[in-house]
């Protein structure tokens, strides 16, 4: 089966699964069948559904690698079922700039994607869930593989990981795209010129086109690139030349760049929404933006601070990062924002430090030449360009269990000393 039709059939595919069909398909819908998967309606049908998600981002390289690991595994596996699922609402799709671009480049419409939104609220127990691009989620009970290029997390919820969940988390790598593709590689079957062509411009996106000042790559990420050129040449029956090879590549790349950063039909919020993580613990959500452009140029622009507004409604902290790419053989620039919408100075305070501190890597923060005190918050250039947000984020993280740590120790000296003490009088 072509790559264009799996996507097409994928809708029905999950119909098939869905509580709702199963219920008005069942003769005993009304005695609380309908929360089974409509498989079981088939007697002695073995098949499972598999659902394959990135993360909430949606970056080029969440969105390719559930399309194409779907893809590969349906076509190996094809005792079951397998479902790629943009993790994001629908409505959130244009925001996604690069991964339109990239994926009407090779045919592949809004109307053949599948979302978040599109699934139901509660899943079936027996669906399965398969997760590239990110290894922490709400669905951890249903997840059966993790494909991911992220540092371990320690949350909560991998706890509740099943055991026989197989785990690849290979954080050298530059792009999770890498792990899908030798997975695509590593057998005859299946063979696509769409699959192949989004696997390689993902990796050259993630590692910033193979940049050594960047140093977002290793072996593996180069020598998949490699392997997949000559799987792109071979149609067309040419030869390989290294020059015009580099040449293709920086093409592609600054076509990938500038598509990221085409942010003309998006207000300003979101332009914050389009690239957002959320930092979650017990008491806190702080939303992590990552913009196509520096902060200290955002928060020039006539609508920004009513969009940061917005964008942190809610939180007590904001996070802004921004990456510029000069096009051409320009390095790139990064920096760091810290907003409190709540005059929380402590918790940026606290968060300012611990990132200058930070050593794994050192981010290399300093002010920015020209200094600016927009919405009362800390900007800071950061001159570690090979630092990111899988590295910024756990800092943030670490901070925000420290002091809740702080605050339920003073909570509980409160509470011992609440009672009056008795002084044996009668």
């Amino acid at each position: 089966m072509c790559f264009l039709r799996f996507l097409m059939q994928a809708r029905s595919t999950l119909s098939r699964y869905l509580p709702e069909k199963a219920a008005s398909a069942s003769p005993s819908s009304g005695s609380g069948s309908g929360s089974s998967s409509a498989r079981q309606l088939e007697a002695g049908s073995t098949r499972k559904l598999h659902l394959v998600m990135g993360n909430e981002s949606c970056d080029l390289d969440s969105a390719v690698s559930a399309l194409t690991l779907a893809f590969i595994y349906a076509q190996r596996e094809q005792g079951h079922d397998y479902v790629p699922v943009l993790n994001i609402p629908r409505l959130d799709y244009p925001l996604k700039t690069e991964v339109g671009h990239m994926l009407n480049r090779c045919d592949i419409t809004e109307q053949l994607l599948l979302f978040r939104d599109d699934l139901p609220q509660q899943l079936a127990g027996d669906i399965n869930v398969i997760l590239v691009d990110h290894h922490v989620s709400n669905l951890a009970k249903h997840v059966v593989e993790i494909l991911d290029h992220r540092p371990m997390e320690s949350n909560p919820a991998m706890q509740l990981l099943p055991e026989q969940c197989v785990r690849h988390i290979e954080p050298e790598l530059g792009s999770c795209a890498t792990l899908i593709g030798e997975r695509y590689l590593a057998e005859q079957q299946p063979r696509s010129s769409r699959v192949t062509q989004l696997l390689h411009a993902t990796i050259l996106l993630d590692t910033i086109n193979f940049a050594p000042a960047a140093k977002r790559f290793c072996a593996r990420d180069l020598a998949m690139v490699e392997q997949l050129e000559l799987m792109m040449l071979e149609p067309e029956g040419g030869q390989f030349d290294d020059a015009e090879n580099k040449r293709r590549r920086r093409s592609l790349f600054d076509e990938l760049v500038a598509a990221r950063a085409d942010i003309s039909r998006l207000t300003l919020a979101e332009v914050l929404r389009k690239d957002m993580k959320k930092v979650q613990t017990e008491h806190h959500t702080v939303p992590m933006a990552g913009l196509p452009m520096l902060v200290r140029d955002f928060i020039e622009l006539s609508d920004a601070e009513q969009a940061i507004r917005e964008f942190a409604m809610g939180s007590n902290l904001a996070v802004i990062l921004g990456m510029f790419v000069p096009p051409g053989h320009g390095q790139v620039v990064r920096d760091v924002a810290l907003i409190s919408l709540t005059g929380q100075t402590q918790l940026v305070e606290r968060v300012r430090k611990a990132l200058l501190d930070c050593q794994t890597p050192p981010l290399n923060l300093q002010p920015h030449t020209v200094d600016t005190h927009f919405m009362g918050g800390c900007y800071l250039r950061q001159h570690n360009i090979q630092a990111t947000r899988k590295h910024i984020l756990p800092v943030i993280k670490r901070v925000l269990l420290e002091m809740e740590a702080s605050q339920r120790c003073d909570c509980d000296d409160v509470y011992f000393f609440k009672e009056k003490p008795k002084l044996g009088l009668s």
